[in-house]
């Protein structure tokens, strides 16, 4: 008698987790996921348009960067019309670095960084978008 109440208790259990797990839940597509403060997609640049399809998470290179944004010695030019680069504040895109990687300092998907400020005391008191 208890073997057979044991297989119908084993078949409800078995079945309602297949309910629960195979519950409906809104769609959310990768970009929907990602931080708000992903600037690209506040000016409606689709995530193909830096990421090849297939490698949405791939990080894509500099030269995907200098497809929109120019050559490093553009970007210099007009960063040195900033005002804290006036004021006597090294230029990021013109540097002893030479000409560093973009996401150094650019993070996309999350906030972005000042990496002078990794070795430089003082602290460099510049945004960085």
């Amino acid at each position: 008698m208890k073997q057979s109440i044991k297989v119908p208790v084993v078949i409800i259990v078995l079945l309602t987790l297949f309910m629960i797990i195979n519950l409906p839940t809104p769609a959310v597509s990768g970009a929907e996921k990602l931080p708000k403060i992903n600037k690209h997609k506040e000016k409606e640049i689709a995530c193909e348009s830096c990421h090849e399809k297939g490698s949405l998470y791939a990080r894509p290179g500099d030269d995907t960067c200098m497809n929109c944004h120019d050559s490093y010695a553009k970007l210099a030019e007009k960063t040195a019309k900033l005002e804290n680069i006036k004021a006597g504040i090294e230029n990021p895109h013109k540097s002893h670095m030479g000409e560093a990687r973009c996401t150094l300092c650019h993070k996309n998907h999350a906030s972005s960084i000042l990496y002078c400020n990794e070795c430089h005391s003082p602290k460099f008191d510049m945004k960085v978008p």
